[in-house]
């Protein structure tokens, strides 16, 4: 591997949730980048390969994930966002 590494911010089972739950697959990708490196790490070329990204792209999500952790790829749940039951209920009639 070319010394790359993901920040522990989330367990194996947490980023697999993640992945779960996944609105858009661009979102489902980016977690499945993070899934990869963390339980079988190989370079990012090969990373690249299996997740249908860019290097350059996976770098990236790696790169932002360690440094701005989970919320580098799930802005709107950690910023506090009702979800769209909660928006529902606040409209109702």
């Amino acid at each position: 591997m070319s010394g790359v590494h993901v920040a522990g911010h989330l367990s194996v089972d947490e980023i697999k949730m993640k992945m779960q739950m996944s609105a858009g697959f661009l979102k489902f990708q980016k977690w499945l980048v993070i899934y990869n490196f963390l339980v079988d790490p190989r370079p990012i070329a090969e990373i690249a390969k299996h997740t249908g990204l860019s290097e350059s792209s996976v770098y990236r999500i790696i790169s932002e994930y360690n440094t701005e952790g989970p919320e580098a790829i799930d802005p709107f749940k950690t910023m506090g966002t009702p979800s769209w039951h909660e928006q529902a209920r606040s409209f109702s009639i």
